[in-house]
């Protein structure tokens, strides 16, 4: 194929945290959990010539980009990817503002926007509030992993 069939996508990518190692007795604290994992939704800019191939090549770079590091308990967490779960066309025309990935989830009609947020992504939402007046939601999130 030609150079200008190629077209840009966004591949949403889930990791999830592998932890190992015995963690270090004196840097446990309230934050420590040996109950829980992590998953992270990444979304990966890739130039392709169709969707199968966007896929192809968010996987190989997302397993070729290992990322490793040691957690303030002196635990090794290795970042393994889950799978490629979403792919997006992006507009060959790439300028400041442009949507690079769009999800749309069905919800009840009588959910609250910080409901929604709440079931979807399970985090504790800090400083919530909503304007009326400009119809606009702002949000200030202190990501914290709610553990129910």
């Amino acid at each position: 194929m030609q150079k200008s069939s190629w077209q840009y996508y966004g591949v949403k990518l889930i990791y999830q945290a592998v932890i190992t190692g015995q963690p270090i007795p004196e840097h446990i604290n309230e934050n420590y959990s040996d109950t829980h994992t992590f998953f992270e939704e990444s979304i990966m800019l890739v130039r392709a010539q169709s969707f199968d191939h966007a896929y192809t090549i968010a996987e190989r770079k997302a397993r070729d980009n290992k990322r490793t590091h040691t957690n303030p308990y002196g635990q090794i967490v290795e970042w393994k990817l889950v799978d490629a779960i979403n792919c997006y066309w992006i507009d060959d025309k790439i300028s400041n503002g442009i949507e690079l990935f769009s999800e749309t989830s069905p919800a009840n009609k009588e959910i609250t926007p910080y409901e929604y947020l709440m079931q979807k992504y399970r985090y504790n939402l800090d400083d919530y509030e909503w304007n009326h007046e400009q119809g606009e939601q702002h949000i200030r999130l202190q990501w914290v992993l709610r553990y129910e």
